[in-house]
């Protein structure tokens, strides 16, 4: 069985210009800016948490995610405990272990500490990150 690459594209995906004078529909597009800016990261991190496994085992993760899960990247930030559902389906007590895989790099990337966390889920840990990547 051969796995090739998966590509994910936006087909909805538009270029607007934007008018560079202060009004209040730039400084919306600053905070979304910033605020995908931070979603990115995090989405990065989960991505990095998954790709210790190997890059094949990861891509196929997301696939059976998206496909069976009806689970996309973004929404694991949106819906972390249904993506942890989805993990534990797939991979019954291992689960954990990815769990705690991505944890950690998400605390990498956004300089939270793990060690603080008082609850050491993957919900707990992206609200944090957020708080932390929102004060920044």
């Amino acid at each position: 069985m051969s796995f090739g690459t998966i590509v994910v594209r936006d087909r909805d995906a538009t270029t607007v210009p934007i008018n560079r004078r202060k009004s209040s529909i730039t400084n919306s597009h600053t905070f979304n800016s910033k605020a995908n800016d931070h979603e990115e990261k995090l989405t990065l991190a989960v991505e990095q948490g998954l790709s210790v496994l190997g890059e094949t085992v990861s891509q196929t993760i997301f696939y059976n995610l998206e496909k069976k899960y009806s689970l996309k990247k973004p929404d694991i930030l949106k819906k972390p405990d249904r993506f942890v559902e989805a993990l534990k389906d797939m991979f019954d007590s291992g689960a954990a272990t990815i769990e705690r895989l991505i944890i950690r790099s998400i605390c990498a990337r956004t300089g939270l500490e793990a060690d603080k966390l008082k609850d050491y889920t993957l919900s707990h840990c992206i609200k944090q990150a957020r708080r932390i990547l929102n004060a920044k």
